[in-house]
């Protein structure tokens, strides 16, 4: 065979490579978006529960509608993200539609990074240190347990994170004394050993998904050989009888 001949072969087994290559990646993103919203219900009933807690705290030292606003507006969104997860489930969508729905997975987490994020500023008492440090601790503990729920699609995990809680490395140094300024850097530091945690979680989580893939297609092709074999057999027979 001339390599005349050959090139047209190795280019078309390169096409079906990159096909191959193609559907296994929208079939992981699939599946990838799919644990996110999974995880809607749960995550945003304990967001809720947790500014519940955040507001009632903070009610010693900030004024009552600020937090009132706060609150209205973290449970608000928490609605809007619910009802896309139900939505999402209703439509059922496959591989090939599935940008869409990971883009609205990545805004809904970036939106409530803000309104997180806004606490900072808003629901932050610039006299009392308690409640100051009482404000780190609730951002940190949602940026923490958002690594469980957002690292399946990466991107949203990094905007809820990021817009969560650069406010607040932003606003502890604004006190001006070199405690909020090392509380202003730790903040930062946390941040960047969440973001390493929780890309590796998604790399290993991809990694699970994909081999869970490449299993399903691989028993299919199992399932669809023992069928035309069954098939040949019955074929054979009949010819004999």
């Amino acid at each position: 065979m001339t390599s005349a001949s050959m090139e047209p072969a190795s280019i078309l087994d390169r096409a079906e490579e990159r096909t191959a290559a193609g559907a296994l990646r929208d079939l992981l993103r699939l599946e990838q978006v799919r644990l996110a919203y999974d995880q809607l219900l749960p995550s945003q009933l304990v967001a809720v529960l947790n500014a519940v807690v955040f507001v009632a705290v903070q009610s010693l030292v900030i004024a009552a509608p600020v937090l009132i606003a706060w609150l209205a507006a973290v449970c608000v969104l928490a609605l809007i993200r619910i009802a896309g997860g139900i939505a999402f489930r209703s439509a059922a969508p496959h591989a090939g539609q599935i940008g869409r729905w990971r883009l609205y997975a990545i805004a809904g987490a970036a939106a409530s990074g803000i309104v997180w994020g806004s606490s900072a500023w808003l629901l932050f008492p610039p006299m009392n240190v308690a409640h100051q440090v009482f404000v780190a601790f609730i951002l940190g503990g949602m940026v923490a347990g958002s690594v469980t729920t957002l690292a399946p699609v990466f991107p949203a995990f990094l905007a809820y994170a990021v817009l969560t809680l650069v406010p607040a490395a932003i606003r502890y140094p604004l006190q001006q004394d070199y405690v909020h300024y090392a509380m202003g850097w730790l903040v930062m530091v946390f941040l960047a050993a969440v973001i390493v945690i929780a890309r590796r979680s998604h790399v290993h989580m991809s990694d699970m998904l994909r081999l869970r893939i490449e299993n399903a297609e691989l028993t299919g092709e199992l399932h669809a050989a023992r069928e035309r074999l069954r098939q040949a057999r019955q074929s054979a027979g009949a010819e004999r009888a």
